[in-house]
């Protein structure tokens, strides 16, 4: 990921090298931007804030047990006392919903786990830490999460099947995503936990990140843990676009259906076959202006589809917006076309091929502010384009959102549909 500073640099084009923060609030008002858009910049998936600083622990307290934790080169390293309890390097700032990044190294001979939405009795250093914990071993359950403190597994034992997904020895790779009730978790690329938990989301709604050095007998000893790369996100101000039960918010005549497990199928009919069915796409019923986008989705071999935003006239989608592609794309070489994976129809293609192969999630943000547009794909920047520069300049600054039906026989399924508003429509 480049560095927050970077990104704002290439959205606030008009911005001078002044490093001043009142300056580039300024800036961004004369360019009709709005002050927003620097939040925007810090909220979006790119814009992650680093939880380390590379050099101390800053902004990190110990709670419970006497491990220790050190700064080697670009970790935290902590290590094993001998008898003591498990111990946790905890963060001084309370996180709710939020995406958190991380690489880890263990001694397979340590268990250990990352906190998350974490509190401590009395809130006192000496007070048992207790919340949702993501675990972090190599016997075939990391990343499952567990309520230390808190009741035990709060994955399910039916879902708590074991796999190899963790690399013995090696740096790991953990993302975490946690949403009002919704915890999920990806170790190298591969989802493993997709909880919802309401008991556990009422009694810990919020609270402190924490690395955790598991205790151990006296005589065993000493093991040692490895986290680096901490960054955070912070989706407190995104909005559900889809509530995971039922179309409220949105319009269309296509097959839609909501599914148990909270995603949205669109399955199109017998018959229905093609793209030129503008109102089979699923609509949202309100315009949306200058915005983070944040969307998942799977689809099937061949699969087609596409984001649209900025749409004036949802009777002629093609003409009055823009379009992202989805497409199965995961198997082709060489450039990339405006009409494959990521890239913006009549535009620009996609940098890099991101594809994830059929039936996997693939996630995409489109940052729209202004005349702006980047767009990422699976954690890369592969479209970063200017609209007013190009065939788009004349398209609307404002309008709805939408997902493609394509026909048969694409099923996709779309799941965690959130957004950011910079800029409101008047």
């Amino acid at each position: 990921m480049k560095t927050i500073l970077a990104r704002v640099l290439l959205l606030l084009v008009v911005v001078s090298f002044n490093q001043n923060l009142k300056c580039f609030t300024s800036k961004v008002k004369a360019d009709e931007t709005d002050a927003k858009a620097e939040v925007a910049v810090k909220s979006q998936s790119h814009g992650f804030v680093d939880l380390f600083n590379g050099k101390d622990l800053t902004g990190w307290s110990q709670r419970n047990g006497t491990a220790t934790y050190r700064v080697e080169g670009d970790a935290i390293v902590g290590k094993t006392s001998d008898g003591s309890p498990n111990s946790f390097l905890c963060t001084d700032q309370l996180y709710g919903d939020f995406e958190l990044q991380f690489d880890v190294k263990v001694d397979p001979r340590l268990n250990s786990g990352v906190q998350i939405r974490s509190q401590s009795i009395d809130d006192k250093p000496e007070g048992r830490v207790n919340g949702p914990q993501v675990e972090i071993s190599i016997d075939g359950f990391a990343a499952y999460v567990y309520g230390e403190a808190a009741g035990g597994w709060m994955t399910p034992d039916a879902d708590r099947k074991a796999h190899k997904y963790f690399r013995d020895g090696e740096w790991n790779n953990y993302r975490i995503v946690a949403f009002g009730n919704q915890i999920q978790t990806w170790l190298n690329g591969h989802q493993v936990s997709n909880l919802t938990h309401d008991e556990r989301y009422q009694s810990h709604p919020k609270g402190f990140i924490g690395l955790q050095v598991h205790g151990i007998g006296r005589g065993q000893g000493p093991y040692e843990v490895s986290w680096r790369n901490l960054k955070l996100r912070d989706l407190s101000n995104f909005a559900e676009l889809y509530n995971g039960k039922d179309l409220e918010g949105w319009e269309t005549t296509g097959n839609w259906l909501p599914q148990d497990d909270g995603s949205l199928l669109i399955q199109p009919r017998d018959g229905e076959k093609g793209w030129q069915r503008y109102g089979d796409y699923l609509w949202t019923t309100r315009k949306y202006k200058d915005f983070v986008l944040d969307v998942e989705y799977s689809y099937p071999p061949g699969g087609n589809s596409g984001v649209y935003f900025r749409v004036g006239d949802r009777n002629d989608p093609v003409e009055q917006g823009i379009e992202a592609q989805i497409l199965d794309s995961s198997k082709k070489a060489g450039k990339l076309t405006a009409h494959d994976h990521g890239g913006i129809i009549r535009t620009v293609g996609a940098s890099k091929n991101m594809s994830r192969p059929p039936h996997e999630w693939n996630r995409m943000v489109v940052t729209c502010i202004g005349s702006h547009l980047q767009v990422e794909l699976n954690g890369e920047l592969i479209v970063d384009t200017m609209l007013d520069k190009g065939p788009m300049k004349d398209r609307p600054l404002e309008g709805y959102i939408g997902f493609q039906d394509h026909g048969e026989p694409n099923d996709i399924k779309f799941r965690n549909l959130r957004i950011l508003e910079v800029n409101k429509v008047d």
